[in-house]
């Protein structure tokens, strides 16, 4: 019986200490929101994991990113929407009209997620 209860504190911990925070999330938003104000798409995904770089090509990325900043306009704010199954989603505002931005992140803070969606 203590073996067990050992086990499970261990993987309790173990879950606590990779799991990203808010803090780290809120960075994130941050960063992706300057980099896309500024159009410095190739920074954004260089921040993806490898998994989701396969998935997505830079050219698919960066073509969709500048259009929608093209017809949308800058970013000029964000906010946490909750957090869902893929991801934490964020409310973003653009010029124009409104995205939501899911992303997740992996315990070494790349980017395993990463999806803008229509709100």
């Amino acid at each position: 019986m203590k073996k067990m209860i050992c086990i499970i504190l261990l993987l309790c911990v173990s879950q606590v200490s990779f799991a990203q925070t808010d803090a780290d999330y809120e960075k994130l938003v941050e960063k992706i929101t300057d980099l896309i104000n500024t159009k410095d798409i190739k920074s954004i995904y260089d921040l993806f994991s490898e998994p989701l770089k396969k998935e997505n090509s830079f050219e698919n990325f960066e073509k969709s990113i500048l259009g929608y900043q093209e017809e949308l306009g800058k970013i000029t704010s964000t906010e946490f929407w909750m957090e869902g199954e893929l991801g934490n989603c964020y409310l973003l505002e653009f010029e124009q009209a409104s995205m939501v931005l899911i992303v997740k992140l992996l315990s070494d803070n790349k980017i395993s997620v990463f999806n803008v969606e229509e709100y």
